[in-house]
């Protein structure tokens, strides 16, 4: 079986938090206990990214452009207001029944690459959201399609519970081909950032970066079994390969102490909050084996955008403390906490 995609949702109308796994392959439907599993995983996750930021205080978020291009950035929300002029007139995904259209109002996808000079070679972008959810669209569709960074809705802001306050939307009325090539589940809501193409390894450990070469001279390992990644990832075992985080700590020079932490820190805001890390215990790292992965599959390609790359966090199942989010993908950053005194 595999899980073509699982999102966490705010519901437009009740703010409860839903989840939509779209199934393909599959001989048979998920078991009613992983259907349980997963909904609890999404109201989890849900309610951890109506955490990170209030509806009503959006004049602190932004909008990221990175990846494959020339010019990376960091919208303000006030640049994204400024930029977000263009209209796009289509029945809404989160409304499929209405005979009505919704008229969204933000920033072309295809003006934003062209503004950060994306690479002609990059094929794909990848948004990502504050719940850590991805969408990952074809380059080139996004210039023939008028796909949205939605911030108004019928001229009003739209608020986190209908996917605020940046929505990518599909243009299912004016072009009909993209409600076949991006159903509903790739309506991304609450995007922070996007991804031209897959990023080039980088990783700071307490404050020291390594590059890819700088990663791939450190001692290999790999990871086999079943594993917690949602969105692109089966739902099978998967053979992953990087480094051991022991290892990369040890090639940092930083030394690890019992009863000590490692924070691991990932693009998404639901992987970088200050007020809830994710955290592992120093004294578990020998028993989970958490593996900073650049490989995936057994012909072990480079990890994309697609599934959170260039470098995601696996470990072996081994503390009911550790749960889904510490699945970290878009890994950055790693630092090293001593115990206390």
């Amino acid at each position: 079986m595999t899980l073509a995609g699982l999102r966490y949702n705010g519901d437009v109308h009740r703010g409860m938090a839903l989840v939509v796994a779209l199934v393909s392959a599959c001989e048979s439907r998920p078991s009613d206990a992983e259907l349980d599993r997963l909904r609890a995983e999404a109201n989890a996750a849900n309610e951890a990214a109506a955490k990170l930021f209030k509806e009503d205080k959006v004049t602190g978020f932004s909008l990221t452009v990175a990846g494959q291009v020339a010019k990376p950035a960091t919208l303000a929300w006030a640049e994204v207001e400024a930029l977000g002029t263009t209209h796009v007139v289509t029945a809404s995904a989160q409304n499929p029944t209405a005979s009505s259209t919704t008229d969204f109002e933000g920033i072309l996808v295809r003006d934003l690459l062209d503004r950060a000079g994306a690479a002609p070679d990059a094929a794909e972008a990848t948004v990502v959201s504050v719940d850590g959810f991805r969408a990952t669209v074809k380059t080139a569709d996004a210039r023939a399609y008028r796909m949205l960074l939605a911030i108004r809705a019928n001229g009003a802001p739209i608020p986190r519970s209908s996917g605020g306050p940046i929505f990518l939307i599909h243009p299912f009325t004016e072009s009909p081909k993209t409600r076949e090539l991006y159903p509903d589940r790739f309506w991304a809501f609450y995007v922070t950032h996007l991804v031209v193409g897959t990023e080039a390894p980088k990783l700071t450990i307490q404050g020291k970066s390594f590059d890819r070469a700088a990663i791939e001279a450190m001692p290999q390992a790999s990871f086999d079994g079943p594993h917690g990644f949602k969105v692109e990832w089966t739902s099978d075992s998967v053979h992953l390969r990087g480094v051991s985080l022991v290892d990369a700590i040890a090639a940092a020079g930083v030394p690890l102490s019992p009863r000590g932490t490692v924070v691991i820190r990932g693009k998404s805001p639901i992987h970088n909050d200050p007020a809830s890390p994710i955290v592992f215990a120093v004294d578990d790292l020998a028993r989970c084996k958490p593996l900073l992965a650049l490989q995936m599959g057994l012909d072990e390609k480079p990890i994309t955008a697609r599934f959170g790359g260039p470098i995601v966090l696996a470990f072996t199942p081994c503390s009911d403390r550790y749960g889904s989010r510490h699945w970290v993908t878009f890994v950055e950053d790693i630092e090293i906490k001593a115990a206390p005194p």
